[in-house]
This record gives structure tokens, C-alpha cells and sequence, in this order.
């Protein structure tokens, strides 16, 4: 991180390091945008006080932003600076670590003609590694975080091959694992090998979602993963293999009794896409009488797994290969 102590004015706006939901980080948002950092530098500002912390301890980081498409809000300029109170001791936790050149999701207050982000120092810039986008899916009348999600799937030029293994892919919670699982799926299906590995490398990562464990090369399944540090492909399809046998028909029994939870109904469309044919056809007729108004799932059993990949217009279903006009 590039440090240049200037001297400027007290700042207007207030330091806020409160916990909040990702939707009251949103509430509290005046412009949410993709940008990439261009440069950022400490301002040292004299009088700078922070309430209950000790000011030896923080800095005004400021971050020269280019901005690329906006989300929520009304910004003509095409570069801006966007301000956070920064610690400059040690720190642990989900937090703000950025560097220059980082595209980045920023969700933004405008207090007093300057930006400030809407939380210092804990996560409330998102890293976007799926490339650079002038907008995002669908359109204004869908909620922001469901927009945010689709666009860290959405592949454009400039996309990092590692990003389907990353954190913060789903920022603000609105897709949900079944969905997710869905987009990991099409991305199986890119050009790009690298692409495709650190897809498989997440997917291994389920339960029992490792059907692409059959197409890595014979060497590869017992190599400690390229984008997740750690990970054995042959180890998590034996990790697979014994919850399959041992807990799987126990685990859908206790999902199934808290099915009235949103997230959990997602889990248990999860094992109708095992993969074990008879379980998966014994799960899907498990979960059709128990939904029998869901048809987003893996049912039948001998259908392909679901795919999909996002485009302007949202996630859409993939019945084939990657489309042409979508491979960038």
C-alpha cells in the first residue's frame, strides 16, 4: 500500500465502525458502484478525532477510485475519492484490505460533499474479480445485492480465472447456496481451463457436489488445490463418499424438520444433485413429495445437473456448452 502523509481540511464526516447487516450497510449507502482504485494515500488531518478510540491509532485513508457502473445513486465524475477511517496497527478480521489497481464494489456515503465508505474499517468494499463491467444484470427494479451477486459470475474481459474460488461471492447474501451452486456449474462449462479448475475446486468443496472430479487429469486429483491452499480433490471425494454412506439420509432428516427456514430449503435441493445415482434418485422422490410445487431442483434424477450462467439479462439456464458470444 502506497502511504503519502498530506495536510488538508478536518473532515466532515463521522467514523462509524458499528456491526450491521448487509442491508443496513445498504440503507445507509447514497451511491453503490464498481470502480477500480486507482491510488491510495493517508491524509493526515491535525485535529482528527475519533469518538471512544485512541486517533495515535487511525488515519483517513483516502482511495482515488475510477468509476466503471453504478448501482444505486447519481455520479457524473468519472474518478472520485472515496474516504475511510483506517487503523494502522494490527487487524484481524473481515476487513477493508484493498490495494491499487483492486476493482472493488463500494457502497458509499455522501457526507458533507465528501464520499465516506458506509463502515471503516470492517468489510464494506467487496472485491469484483469477474472482470470489468459499464453495468450491472438486470435492471433497477431488482434488488441491489441480488444484482451484486449475478455480477461476480458474470465473465468479462479482465476476469481473474481463480474467482469462482473466492470469498464475498455472494456479498449480500441474496442468491443463496443453491443458486451459487448452479453459476459454479456453468463455469465448469468455460474455455478457460483455469476457469473451469477453480470452479470444480469449489464445488468439491459441498457436500457430494464433486462430479467434477471424474474429468481432472489423474495427476491433478492428488494435488493440493491450486486456488483453495489445502484442498486434495481425492480427499474430498473420499470426505464425500463417507457422508454419503454415514450421514446423508440422517442430515436430510434433521434439513427436512427445519425446512420453514429459507436457506435450509436451498440445502436440501443440494441432495438432489448428489452425486450417487441412487441416492439422488431416492432424495429427489424424497423432495418432490415434500415440495411438490418446487421445480428448481435436480429432479429427475436422471436429467442433467442444473447450469446456469449470468448475462446482462440475470442468470439464465445452460443446456449445452458455453455460448460463444459469453466466452470472453
Amino acid at each position: 500500500m502506497a502511504v503519502i502523509f498530506l495536510t488538508g481540511c478536518q473532515p466532515s464526516f463521522k467514523f462509524n465502525d458499528s456491526q450491521m447487516t448487509t442491508d443496513q450497510m445498504l440503507d445507509r449507502a447514497t451511491l453503490v458502484f464498481v470502480g477500480v482504485i486507482e491510488r491510495q494515500t493517508y491524509v493526515n488531518w491535525p485535529f482528527l478525532r475519533i469518538p471512544s478510540e485512541d486517533p495515535a491509532d487511525w488515519r483517513v485513508l483516502e482511495r482515488t477510485v475510477s468509476v466503471e457502473a453504478i448501482a444505486r445513486g447519481h455520479e457524473t465524475r468519472k474518478v472520485i475519492e472515496v474516504y475511510e477511517y483506517f487503523p494502522i496497527g494490527g487487524t484481524t478480521g473481515d476487513w477493508n484490505a484493498t490495494q491499487p489497481g483492486d476493482r472493488c464494489l463500494f457502497l458509499a456515503r455522501d457526507e458533507g460533499g465528501s464520499y465516506h465508505v458506509v463502515r471503516d474499517f470492517w468489510r464494506s468494499i467487496f472485491p469484483v474479480r469477474s472482470g470489468k463491467h459499464d453495468r450491472l444484470p438486470l435492471d433497477d427494479s431488482r434488488p441491489v445485492w441480488e444484482r451484486a451477486g449475478l455480477l461476480q459470475f458474470w465473465v468479462q474481459p479482465g476476469y481473474s480465472p481463480g474467482f469462482p474460488a473466492s470469498v464475498h461471492l455472494d456479498p449480500g447474501w441474496a442468491l443463496g447456496q443453491w443458486r451459487e451452486i448452479k453459476l459454479l456449474r456453468g463455469l465448469l462449462r468455460h474455455p478457460d481451463p483455469k476457469l473451469r479448475l477453480a470452479a470444480c475446486e469449489a464445488l468439491l468443496l459441498q457436500t457430494a457436489q464433486d462430479e467434477c472430479y471424474e474429468g481432472l487429469e489423474p495427476a491433478r486429483k492428488n494435488q493440493s488445490g491450486t486456488y483453495y491452499n489445502g484442498i486434495v480433490p481425492m480427499k474430498e471425494r473420499e470426505r464425500s463418499r463417507r457422508w454419503l454412506k454415514e450421514f446423508a439420509r440422517m442430515n436430510w432428516d434433521t434439513a427436512l424438520a427445519l425446512k420453514d427456514r429459507p436457506w435450509m430449503v436451498d440445502e436440501l435441493k443440494l441432495y438432489t444433485t448428489v452425486n450417487d445415482r441412487k441416492l439422488r434418485e431416492e432424495f429427489c422422490e424424497k423432495f418432490q413429495r415434500a415440495f411438490p410445487d418446487d421445480h428448481d431442483n435436480g429432479c429427475p434424477a436422471d436429467r442433467p445437473l442444473p447450469a446456469t450462467i449470468v448475462t446482462a439479462d440475470g442468470d439464465v439456464s445452460l443446456t449445452g456448452g458455453w455460448p460463444a458470444d459469453q466466452a470472453k
